[in-house]
C-alpha cells in the first residue's frame, strides 16, 4: 500500500500486514517516523472503506470458544465467503494479546481452523474476553478487517459495597479476639497484646499524618510556584481534558476555572494554521517528547487571539504522576516571541537551514500570512537523475556537488528579497519567499534559478550538467496548511520530473483532480495487469541502407474499458510506483515473444523483437531465469530478442548488471541502450557493458536540422559508437530530411512515424507481408535518398 508521510513528506509503498494493522502506525522508510495511520478504531474494528463496501461474510458470524468442557484444546472452523474479491491472497494472526492462546491453521476454500490453546496442566481458564480477536488482510484489494470472538467464564455481577474512606484504606485492622473469662490465666497477657496492637496503629497513623503533611507542603509551594509563572500553564489528560489551570492563563484568556471545568484542549486552542489537527500533533508528541508552534487561543473574553504554545509530553507512572500534556503559553506577543525563540538549526553539509527550521519557518510565514491576508511561496527544487552521480563517481564527489548546488541557488535568489533557503534532504531544497505581491515574481525567481542551471557545475577538473524539476505552491491558493502547501509543491514538482525535468511546473487546482483520477486509474490498472489485459503495439525498425524491416519495438498498450486507448506515459509510471512493473513487464517480453514466434513461423526471420525492461525489474534476483523461462517456453530464438534499458537503469548496480548482462549474451541475446543521449552519454562506462546497440533519443533527433548543437552531438555520437563497434538506432524519425541526415552520417537503423506509427500485432502481420502503404513509402523514400546521393 502507498501511505504518505506527514514529517518528510515521501510516499511509503509498505506491505499491508496483520502486525502493521494491528501497530495502527507505519514507519516511514525515509526519515524513520512513525506516522499514526487508523487502520482500527477504538474498539479494534476496521476502518477500511473496501472491506466495508465489499461483500465480506464468515460462518459463523464470531468466535465462541466454551472453556468449562475441560479441554486443554478447542478449535472451531472459520469459513469466509469473499465472492466479491478476485484472487484474494489473505493473511491472518491473532492479535499481538492472544498470540500464546491462539493458533491460525489455513484449511482450503478460505477455511480456517481457530484452536485456543488453554494454559497449565490441568488447564486454567482465561478471562472473560468479548471483542475483535482475530485480523485478516489482502494485499491485492489493500482490504483488512477483524473478527469477533469470545471465550472464558462470564463474571457475576458483584454486589456494590461502600468504598472506605483513603484513611481507613491505608492500613487494614486485625480482628480482635474474644475477651477470655475474669480470673482466665491469659488474660494478662492478652491485654499486652492488646497494647502493642494499638501503639503499632498509632505509629501508623503518626507516619500517615507527617506523609500528608509533607504532600500538603508540596502542593502548597507548587501552587506559589504556579501561580508566580508569566506563562500560562495549562495540565491535559491524554483524553485532551483540562486538568490543571494557572490564574495567568485564565488573565490570559478571560476563563475562570469554573468555565474551564469540564472542557478540552480542542475547545480553548485552534490548530488552523498549524501542520495538522490536535489529535495527530499530540500522537506525535508521544514519541518527539515536546513540540514548539503558534496556535489560535481561544478565550472567554479575547477570542482568536495568536499565542505561541509549548507541548511536552508526561508518562506518568506507578507512584500516580498523571499521563499527559503540559501546555505553555508565553505572555509576549506570539509572531514576535517566536521569531525571538526559534533557533535555525543549519544543515551539516551546506551550512543552509535545514529540514526542521524550513518546517518552523514555513509555518511561522503562513500563521502571519493568515493574520495580514497576503500570500506566501514556496519552491521546491530535486534534482534530476542525482543518484546517478553518487554511482558513478562516488557519494564524497555528490557531497561535493550538492555543495555547488546551494551557490547556485544563492545565485539564483541574490536579488529576492527576505527568502529563506533549506535543504530538506538528500537532493532536495526549498525556498520560501513570505510576502510576494504574485504569482508572476514567484515564477520569475524559479525561471532565474532554472536559467542558472544552464551552466556546468565544476568540481574537481569535471564539468558536470546538474538540471532540476521545480515545483511552485502559493498560499493560501495552493494550500492552507505548511503541510498541504509542501504536498502540493511536491505534485507540481513531480509533474515536472515526468516531463523531462529541467523545467518548472504550478500548482493548480487541476493537478488534484488528477491525482484522484491517477487512483482510481490505479486501481483499474491492478486489476487489468491481475487480468492480463494488456497488450504490445509494434513499432517498425528500418534499415537504413535498404529500406527493409530490421527489426520491431515492443511497446506497452493498455486499452482501457471505458477510456479507451491509455498513453504508456499515463500507467507506466503508476506500474513503477506500486511494484506492478515486476509483473507487467515480464509479461509483455513473454508476448512478446509469443507473437514474434508466430511471425518466424510463418516466414519472417530476419528480424530482432526488442523489448523494454524497467530498473525496477532489473533489480529482481530472478529475472535471469524468467528472460531464459520465455525463451523455452516460447520456442523463440535467443538471437532474435534484443533487451533494452536506459542509461540509468545500467548504471544503478553497475557490477551485478555487467554480470548479468554478460549471462544473456551468452546465449545470443542482444542488448541495446536506450534514449541514449539524455543522461550521461559516458562512453567509457559503455565499454564495461557489452552492448550491441545504442539508441538516439528522439529529442535530438527531431532537431537535427534545425539545432546545430543537437545536429553535432547526433553526429559525435554515431562516429564514437562506431569506432566502439556499436550499431546506431535513432528514434523519433518523422521528416525526410532528418532520415537524410542520418542516413548521410552513417546511421544504421530508423525508427519512427515516417515509417510506421506504434500498430497492433494484426497491423503489423499486414506491414510485413508488405500489403500496407506505409511499407511501400519507406522504401521509396530510401531510394529517393540514394538517387539524390547518385547525382551529387
Amino acid at each position: 500500500m502507498l501511505f504518505f508521510c506527514e514529517e518528510c513528506g515521501q510516499r511509503n509503498n509498505i506491505p499491508l500486514t496483520p502486525v502493521l494493522v494491528e501497530g495502527n502506525k507505519f514507519t516511514c522508510q525515509f526519515c524513520k517516523f512513525d506516522t499514526s495511520f487508523p487502520f482500527l478504531d477504538s474498539d479494534d474494528k476496521t476502518t477500511c472503506s473496501t472491506s466495508r463496501t465489499s461483500k465480506i461474510s464468515s460462518e459463523p458470524e464470531f468466535l465462541q470458544f466454551d472453556t468449562e468442557g475441560g479441554k486443554k484444546e478447542i478449535s472451531q472452523l472459520l469459513t469466509l465467503d469473499l465472492s466479491d474479491m478476485k484472487n484474494p491472497e489473505l493473511l491472518v494472526k491473532p492479535f499481538k494479546k492472544f498470540e500464546k492462546l491462539i493458533t491460525v491453521d489455513e484449511l482450503p476454500a478460505h477455511t480456517y481452523n481457530i484452536t485456543l490453546t488453554l494454559p497449565g496442566d490441568p488447564p486454567k481458564k482465561p478471562r472473560y474476553f468479548l471483542g475483535s480477536g482475530l485480523i485478516f488482510c489482502d494485499e491485492k484489494s489493500s482490504s483488512w478487517w477483524t473478527i469477533d470472538l469470545t471465550f472464558g467464564v462470564k463474571p457475576k455481577p458483584v454486589q456494590q459495597v461502600e468504598v472506605p474512606t483513603p484513611e481507613l484504606d491505608a492500613f487494614t485492622i486485625d480482628p480482635i479476639p474474644p475477651l477470655p473469662e475474669p480470673g482466665d490465666a491469659k488474660s494478662g497477657s492478652l491485654q499486652e497484646t492488646l497494647l502493642k496492637q494499638l501503639v503499632d496503629k498509632n505509629n501508623q497513623m503518626t507516619q500517615m499524618n507527617q506523609t500528608i503533611n509533607k504532600f500538603q507542603k508540596e502542593l502548597s509551594m507548587t501552587r506559589q510556584i504556579m501561580a508566580s509563572q508569566t506563562s500560562g500553564i495549562l495540565f491535559i489528560n491524554m483524553q485532551r481534558h483540562i486538568l490543571f489551570a494557572n490564574n495567568v492563563f485564565c488573565s490570559m484568556t478571560g476563563h475562570t476555572p469554573q468555565t474551564l471545568k469540564g472542557k478540552t484542549l480542542d475547545q480553548v486552542v485552534s490548530m488552523e494554521a498549524g501542520w495538522q489537527n490536535l489529535q495527530a500533533l499530540l500522537s506525535d508528541i508521544r514519541y518527539k517528547k515536546i513540540w514548539h508552534g503558534k496556535v489560535i487561543l481561544k478565550g472567554a473574553s479575547k477570542d482568536q487571539l495568536p499565542l505561541a504554545m509549548h507541548l511536552t509530553y508526561n508518562k506518568g507512572g506507578a507512584n500516580g504522576a498523571e499521563e499527559g500534556f503540559s501546555c505553555q503559553f508565553p505572555p509576549e506577543n506570539p509572531i514576535e516571541s517566536l521569531k525571538q525563540e526559534d533557533e535555525i538549526t543549519f544543515d551539516a553539509l551546506t551550512g543552509i537551514a535545514d529540514r526542521p527550521s524550513f518546517q518552523q519557518h514555513l509555518q511561522n510565514c503562513i500563521i502571519q500570512a493568515g493574520n495580514e491576508g497576503h500570500q506566501v511561496g514556496l519552491i521546491y527544487i530535486d534534482l534530476d537523475h542525482f543518484k546517478r552521480i553518487n554511482q558513478l563517481f562516488g557519494p564524497g564527489f555528490g557531497d561535493k556537488i550538492i555543495c555547488s548546488i546551494v551557490t547556485i541557488l544563492k545565485r539564483g535568489i541574490a536579488d529576492a528579497e527576505n527568502v529563506f533557503v533549506a535543504r530538506l534532504g538528500g537532493d532536495e531544497f526549498a525556498i520560501i519567499l513570505p510576502q510576494p505581491p504574485n504569482t508572476g515574481l514567484v515564477q520569475k525567481l524559479a525561471d532565474k534559478i532554472l536559467k542558472q542551471f544552464q551552466k556546468s557545475v565544476e568540481n574537481e577538473s569535471r564539468s558536470i550538467y546538474i538540471s532540476p524539476s521545480i515545483g511552485i505552491a502559493i498560499y493560501p491558493e495552493g494550500g492552507n496548511s505548511p503541510l498541504e502547501l509542501l504536498r502540493n509543491a511536491d505534485t507540481a514538482m513531480d509533474i515536472a520530473k515526468s516531463h523531462g525535468g529541467n523545467k518548472s511546473v504550478g500548482w493548480t487546482s487541476k493537478m488534484k483532480i488528477q491525482a484522484v483520477e491517477n487512483l482510481y486509474l490505479e486501481t483499474d490498472l491492478r486489476k487489468a495487469v491481475a487480468k492480463d489485459e494488456l497488450m504490445n503495439y509494434y513499432q517498425a525498425q528500418i534499415d537504413l541502407e535498404n529500406g527493409s524491416i530490421c527489426g520491431m519495438e515492443a511497446l506497452a498498450r493498455w486499452e482501457h474499458p471505458t477510456q479507451g486507448i491509455i498513453s504508456p506515459a499515463a500507467f507506466i509510471p503508476i506500474a513503477e510506483n506500486t511494484g506492478l512493473i515486476e509483473k507487467l513487464g515480464v509479461d509483455l517480453v513473454r508476448q512478446a515473444c509469443v507473437q514474434g514466434k508466430k511471425w518466424r513461423d510463418m516466414g519472417f526471420k530476419n528480424f530482432v523483437m526488442a523489448a523494454n525492461l524497467s530498473g525496477r525489474l532489473l533489480r529482481r534476483k530472478d529475472l535471469y531465469d524468467q528472460i531464459m523461462d520465455i525463451l523455452e517456453t516460447t520456442g523463440f530464438p535467443a538471437t532474435s530478442l534484443e533487451l533494452e534499458f536506459t542509461e540509468g537503469v545500467l548504471i544503478e548496480n553497475m557490477d551485478d548488471t555487467i554480470k548479468l548482462i554478460e549471462r544473456w549474451r551468452d546465449h545470443g541475446i542482444k542488448m541495446a541502450i536506450d534514449d541514449f543521449g539524455t543522461g550521461y552519454s559516458s562512453f567509457s562506462y559503455l565499454q564495461r557493458f557489452k552492448v550491441d546497440n545504442i539508441k538516439i533519443d528522439r529529442s535530438f533527433v527531431m532537431n537535427v536540422t534545425t539545432s546545430a548543437t543537437d545536429a553535432a552531438i547526433v553526429m559525435g555520437i554515431i562516429a564514437i559508437a562506431k569506432e566502439l563497434k556499436f550499431h546506431v538506432i535513432a528514434e523519433g524519425i518523422e521528416t525526410e530530411e532528418q532520415l537524410f541526415f542520418l542516413q548521410k552520417n552513417g546511421c544504421d537503423v530508423g525508427q519512427g512515424f515516417l515509417f510506421s506509427k506504434p500498430i497492433s500485432a494484426d497491423d503489423m502481420k499486414g506491414l510485413l507481408l508488405r500489403d500496407c502503404s506505409v511499407a511501400l513509402t519507406h522504401k521509396r523514400v530510401v531510394d529517393k535518398f540514394f538517387s539524390i546521393q547518385a547525382s551529387d
